[in-house]
């Protein structure tokens, strides 16, 4: 017997018969442009807010790893209230008392494991009577974040400078009236001219720059706020800014015992604050990776929330394509009773309207996530930190759920067009 005449195998049989479905599939979805277009619009708003709002996770996540793992990792934070320094206090944190110099004497002189102790008093840049803004001859700026630190702060920290050098323990002593300037502060105050040995306007008083500190990471927002610091010494910030109160403590642990570092700090700061046995603590404790871990704890309800959301959008494209699906094969009945007369099998009639779901769901998924990709584009020109191109996994995600809410709505059409009955169906008008 010739070869010719063997009968296909069953692979070579699924293959033609899925090529050929898929082409009708296609086909009938090029006739039905306007219809199908309709059907798929739900899944398009569900995939674009899936893919932006992972995409902006992402962003904020990686923004808030830098800005903190820029602190240093191995370093502590000591506040005496919960939360970001530069938001206002909650109610149950107002009534607690603020770090001192005092603590951070007292940590440094009796934790072992401790390399390096720094304090940042925070200056508010904005009180009941006044704005205090930053001026150097005709430039002016009053988004300075003042500061001051002890001078260690930007060993402690690990802080890189663009050019000059930090301000000495003899300066920070008498008071002087010297600064470190941040990237944008300094470029915002003397443009294109060498800042150091400058001198500005800050309230008022007369500051010479020593220092410019080199620009830091950017951050989701297109800049890093450490970039518009005023850093005075910290001595020199109590005495002209009597109100700053409020103080930061940097604790620096010897390499590979930061969790013992941060145990002692605990205990002597709950000594140096007389905190009773078994009581709470009045002050907060944090590493980077503490501030990490719970951004993605808050990052996550946030996603999930949004899956939620988009899923409403993906039952109303799966209703959509269901329904075109629905009217599709009603329009077909006597092209589906023809096929049936001329030989073609049950399943191969349904796999014809379960590809045509899934690519007309397909489709919906791709143009979903090119609409995400436009619309992050657009706003990497307004924030060019923003990240305009979403994580694989939010694509991949996207396109193949779009392509399983296809399949799923079709099925009903697909197994109702295979039971068909060829001579009922031929009869159909």
């Amino acid at each position: 017997m010739s070869n010719d005449l063997t009968p296909p195998s069953a692979a070579e049989r699924w293959r033609s018969s899925a090529v050929e479905a898929g082409t009708l599939a296609i086909e009938s979805i090029r006739v039905q442009t306007a219809r199908s277009v309709l059907a798929v619009i739900g899944l398009i708003i569900g995939i674009v807010t899936v893919v932006l709002v992972s995409s902006t996770l992402v962003g904020l996540r990686n923004s808030v790893a830098q800005l903190f793992r820029e602190l240093g990792t191995d370093n502590i934070f000591a506040f005496h209230r919960n939360g970001d320094p530069y938001t206002p206090a909650s109610d149950a944190d107002a009534s607690r008392r603020t770090l001192n110099r005092a603590d951070v004497d007292a940590i440094a002189r009796l934790a072992p494991s401790v390399r390096g102790v720094a304090a940042q008093v925070l200056v508010p840049a904005v009180t009941s009577t006044r704005v205090i803004t930053a001026r150097a001859g005709g430039n002016e700026s009053d988004t300075a974040l003042i500061e001051g630190v002890t001078p260690n702060f930007f060993a402690v920290t690990d802080t890189p400078f663009g050019s000059g050098r930090p301000f000495t323990e003899t300066e920070d002593r008498v008071g002087a009236s010297v600064a470190v300037l941040g990237a944008n502060i300094a470029k915002a105050l003397f443009g294109p001219l060498p800042p150091v040995g400058q001198s500005f306007l800050l309230g008022g008083d007369r500051y010479y720059v020593v220092g410019v500190l080199a620009p830091r990471q950017g951050t989701f927002f297109g800049e890093n706020r450490n970039d518009n610091v005023v850093s005075l010494p910290v001595e020199t910030a109590s005495r002209r800014f009597p109100e700053a109160e409020q103080t930061v403590i940097y604790v620096q642990a010897r390499e590979g015992v930061r969790e013992t570092a941060r145990s002692e700090t605990e205990t002597i700061l709950r000594l140096t604050r007389q905190v009773p046995p078994g009581a709470p603590s009045d002050f907060n404790l944090s590493t980077a990776d503490q501030i990490i871990a719970q951004f993605d704890r808050i990052g996550a309800q946030i996603f999930f929330a949004t899956i939620g959301l988009a899923l409403v959008s993906l039952v109303i494209g799966g209703i959509g394509i269901a329904n075109v699906m629905v009217i599709s094969v009603t329009e077909r009945t006597r092209e589906i009773g023809l096929r049936l007369a001329i030989g073609a099998r049950r399943q191969d009639v349904r796999l014809q309207f379960l590809m045509e779901s899934a690519i007309l769901a397909g489709i919906g998924g791709l143009a979903g996530v090119g609409i995400a990709l436009a619309l992050g584009g657009v706003a990497a020109v307004f924030a060019p930190a923003f990240p305009a191109l979403p994580p694989v996994w939010a694509v991949l995600a996207g396109v193949s759920s779009a392509v399983v809410v296809g399949v799923v709505a079709g099925y009903w059409p697909a197994r109702r067009a295979s039971r068909l009955d060829p001579v009922e169906a031929l009869r159909h008008e």
